[in-house]
Parts: structure tokens; sequence; C-alpha cells
């Protein structure tokens, strides 16, 4: 049965008090993703990294516990989010290990070459130029970071079924792939399995 609009719309992006449930909605179903996507970063000791999305902030918190990351940084495009991460993550914020900004991903608020590795969970859907959102994630990586998607696509039936294409566009791995070769990057990969009846792709790619 496909979710109603009202819901896909705060999964795009959570406003008010439902909004708060759905965070920590969203950090429960997410949480198996979003860790095999901080090992396939291989994130080490002074790494800088970015993620862009970040929503309930529960990743960069992870990310701060497996490494000594030099800058952490999350972005989300709602301010709900943001104000869930910061609380979450209020020592690190505290001690400037991390921070989290309201920002458009089309418009990162980072001056060029900041970071060495960046990731976007579940945000591809709705991004409607993709090629914006990308090329901002090109700028803001050193040459040689990496940057690492994850996303259902269009391969995933209950993905198509569960979710209204008014909010939600899921892309194939061939079009992910070849938006990111016309944004700059390299060295593609994509990595697929199934999470709990969820088909999930991981495509980690570098800047050159």
């Amino acid at each position: 049965m496909t979710k109603p609009e009202f819901i896909a719309r705060q999964s795009r992006c959570p406003t008010g008090l439902l909004g708060g449930v759905v965070a920590r909605v969203m950090a429960r179903e997410t949480r198996a993703e979003n860790r095999r996507a901080l090992d396939l970063l291989d994130l080490e000791d002074g790494d800088s990294l970015l993620d862009i999305g970040c929503g309930h902030g529960e990743t960069l918190r992870y990310a701060d516990r497996m490494v000594r990351l030099s800058r952490g940084v999350g972005v989300d495009f709602s301010g709900v989010m943001v104000r869930l991460a910061r609380k979450r993550n209020r020592a690190a914020v505290w001690d400037t290990r991390l921070s989290f900004h309201c920002a458009d991903s089309a418009n990162l608020p980072s001056p060029n070459n900041r970071f060495s590795k960046a990731l976007s969970v579940h945000t591809v859907y709705f991004w409607s130029d993709p090629a914006a959102h990308l090329a901002e994630a090109f700028r803001i990586l050193i040459p040689g970071g990496r940057f690492l998607l994850c996303y259902r696509s269009s391969a995933d039936a209950r993905a198509l079924k569960d979710y209204p294409d008014t909010i939600y566009r899921f892309p194939s791995v061939a079009e992910v792939e070849k938006e990111l070769a016309k944004a700059g990057f390299a060295s593609i990969q994509t990595e697929t399995a199934d999470i709990s009846g969820r088909l999930t792709h991981w495509t980690i790619s570098r800047r050159i």
C-alpha cells in the first residue's frame, strides 16, 4: 500500500511534531544502511567528513566514535532535523568536533576542497536536478576525496509500490553512475544488498 503523500513529504523534509517522530523512525530504520556507508568510505583518523542530508545526526555520531575526525559536518534541508542532530550530538558540537547546518545540498555552505570524504543516504529521490547536487559534492571534496551515495532504485518493486511518485523518484543504478561520471567522479563502483526486504545500493566514487 502506498504511503500517504503527507507522510512522504515528511520523509523529504520533516516539520513540526510529526517531523520529530519521523526523524526517530528514520534513525532506527536506516541504521544498517548508514553504517555500511561509513564502512565503505574507509574512514581514517584525520579525515574530514560531510554528511549531506544528515537527518537525525546519528551517522556522524557513529563516525565520531569510529575514528578521530579532523572535522565532521552535517547539512540537512529540514530545520527540525538539524535541531535534533545538534541535540543528539550536543557534547561533540560543544567541543566543535561536529557541526550541523540547515542548507540545500544544491548550495552547500562550504568552501571548495574542504572534505576528504562525503556521503548522502536516501536523498537522491528528492533531487529535481541531480547534476546540481553532485556538482556541489564534487566541489567540496579534495582531489582524491571519496563520495558515497546510498539509495533504493527503480529495480526495487517494493519501493515503487510503497512510495508515491509525486514525491519520490527512484533512479536506476545506471542513471546514478552516469550522473556521477558526468559530474567528474571516477572509480565508480556499486555494491547491492537486501536489507530487511529493501533492495539497497551503495555507489562509491572518487574525485579526480
